[in-house]
């Protein structure tokens, strides 16, 4: 009985501290603290086009999915390298560069910015929005590795 409380009491815990977590990525997520200099300093090292984002994502090609919260808006593509491009669920394009917990883009010709850790994301301008936020998620690309004539399959990721 003392184990199945401990146990459960544990389990509480465990969840209580995710919950904070992704409170505390909410409220300091705060997309202000990049100066619109800054943001601006972004928009000039994006590549041009989506074929050009798309054609920077290499030698790895990874996935993402990507998702508001109140699941108006879902995007799928491919990262890599810094660079990534991706299709949403209107069919808009999107398109950028990331890294360090930021990343900066354009969806549908209109230029966004923000930043991600763990799992969240926070943007400005994103979705034709003033801001929005959401969740996402990354899948590696199985990479075939050959040695000594044998292949083996590893999971490369980038971040």
């Amino acid at each position: 009985m003392k184990k199945q409380f401990l146990m459960s009491t544990v389990l509480v815990a465990t969840l209580m501290l995710g919950v904070m977590a992704v409170n505390a990525f909410d409220d300091t997520a705060n997309t202000n603290k990049i100066p619109l200099k800054d943001a601006e300093k972004l928009k000039a090292i994006i590549p041009k086009t989506f074929v050009d984002a798309d054609a920077l994502i290499a030698p790895i090609r990874n996935r993402f999915l990507l998702w508001t919260h109140d699941g108006t808006h879902i995007m799928w593509g491919s990262y890599g390298g810094g660079y990534f491009s991706g299709t949403d669920n209107l069919g808009k394009q999107a398109w950028g560069i990331y890294g360090k917990g930021i990343f900066a883009g354009f969806y549908d010709g209109n230029f966004f910015y923000g930043m991600y850790r763990n799992g969240n994301w926070k943007a400005i301008y994103l979705f034709d929005g003033k801001i929005t936020q959401g969740r996402y998620v990354t899948f590696p690309t199985a990479i075939p590795i050959v040695d000594g004539g044998a292949t083996t399959v590893s999971s490369g990721t980038t971040g």
